[in-house]
């Protein structure tokens, strides 16, 4: 039993022995990808160690890296990062694998959420659903990534507008994927404004979800708590049963 906790029916040692930790979550530096191309976070020393102890600047855009849309990024009188539920940050995932399409124009579809479902059941309430299309293998090569195209809009796997729609109707949490925005190259961003519309949240840049099983393991992932934040950088972890490994 971890020092501390004094409940007898609670081991918080037993729980992450039995469990498997997944980092989903990409590593921040200045050549990370974004939007618009250009460094989206700088970190300088601002005092060394010859001064006692070393200090750092952070300078960075709120939507970089692995990071949480919350409903005011869209929605005028929407829910802030730091208004969002602690009950809605620990959520068990269902995972998507659009991954073998191979196609940056492909969005995740109506038809693929049915046959997910017919494969590990009905996508339960209060879930997070994260499209899984295997766009992180880039996020080392921004150019990759970002995959622009000659009129300088960006290319990669979304969510169809309908299949946002379901989802909404399976009364999810949030949405999650592993590329810059669930709308791909729409401009119009459908899924952004029928998903925080609803006061659910968005999951962008995700990592590692190809070691997520289909179903039956739990997401936490934590913004921080800035007053009338719009976006937020997150740290994603998933934890599952070793048995789902």
């Amino acid at each position: 039993m971890i020092k501390g906790l004094k409940s007898t029916n609670f081991n918080l040692e037993e729980v992450f022995r039995s469990c498997t930790l997944v980092d989903l979550t990409h590593t921040l530096e200045s050549s990370v990808p974004t939007w618009s191309g250009s460094c989206g976070f700088e970190h300088a020393i601002k005092m060394d160690y010859s001064e006692g102890c070393r200090v750092q600047n952070i300078k960075m855009h709120a939507g970089v890296g692995t990071h949480m849309d919350a409903p005011l990024h869209f929605i005028p009188d929407g829910l802030s990062v730091a208004d969002i539920d602690i009950h809605q940050l620990v959520i068990p995932a269902c995972v998507i694998d659009i991954s073998d399409r191979n196609n940056p124009d492909y969005k995740l579809s109506v038809e693929d959420i049915i046959s997910y479902e017919n494969r590990f059941g009905k996508i339960p309430e209060n879930s997070l659903v994260i499209a899984y299309t295997g766009w992180d293998q880039y996020w080392l090569d921004s150019q990759k990534y970002r995959n622009a195209n000659s009129e300088g809009g960006v290319r990669f796997p979304g969510f169809s507008a309908n299949s946002a729609e379901l989802l909404l109707e399976r009364n999810v949490v949030g949405i999650g994927i592993d590329t810059l925005s669930p709308d791909g190259s729409d401009m119009t961003f459908p899924v952004h404004h029928s998903i925080l519309g609803a006061g659910k949240y968005i999951i962008e840049n995700l990592g590692n979800c190809s070691q997520l099983p289909p179903r039956g393991a739990y997401v936490l992932v934590f913004p921080l708590k800035v007053k009338e934040g719009t976006e937020s950088a997150v740290r994603a972890i998933g934890i599952m049963p070793k048995e789902l490994k």
